[in-house]
């Protein structure tokens, strides 16, 4: 029996094919789940950092009442408690910075960050958040500060009601 190297060797490059076409399906369901795996994890850590906020404000009666009047009427509460009112801020605005830039790495879908989205421009334009904003925003990312100052003229002015 003669070999026929040449049979051989296109024997051997359409097994090579296939074996590097079935790698690169097998690769790329394994990156398909990995990405999906990855975004429910990022999902469920927005969301519970954001109900643990809630959870803060709510854990007292003294609490929550900071937390309204300072962002109805700063004016209502002393410095102390302005300070604590500020405190809250900070760990609110980061969590929605944070899912802010989830949503814009496309590590969350529209419909999750368009529901956050309408709970943070509730809290943002409540008066004494923003008194707030003005004093603090400099600790936030640029991107993010520009989409809350921008969507002043963008929302509020053409949709006020939409945030009451």
């Amino acid at each position: 029996m003669q070999m026929n190297w040449e049979a051989i060797s296109a024997i051997s490059s359409v097994i090579a094919t296939l074996a590097v076409t079935f790698s690169v399906i097998y690769l790329a369901i394994q990156v398909k789940s990995s990405t999906k795996a990855t975004n429910s994890q990022t999902y469920q850590f927005a969301t519970q950092a954001l109900g643990e906020m809630a959870s803060i404000v709510g854990v007292s009666k003294e609490l929550s009442r900071i937390f309204v009047h300072g962002m109805a009427d700063p004016d209502r509460i002393d410095s102390e408690e302005y300070y604590q009112f500020s405190y809250l801020m900070v760990s609110l605005f980061r969590r929605y910075e944070n899912v802010f830039y989830q949503w814009q790495s496309g590590m969350i879908d529209e419909d999750f960050w368009a529901g956050h989205r309408n709970n943070l421009l509730w809290f943002y334009f409540q008066p004494g958040t923003q008194r707030w904003w003005l004093e603090r925003r400099g600790g936030f990312s640029e991107r993010f500060r520009k989409f809350l100052d921008d969507a002043v003229l963008d929302d509020l002015v053409s949709q006020p009601d939409r945030f009451l």
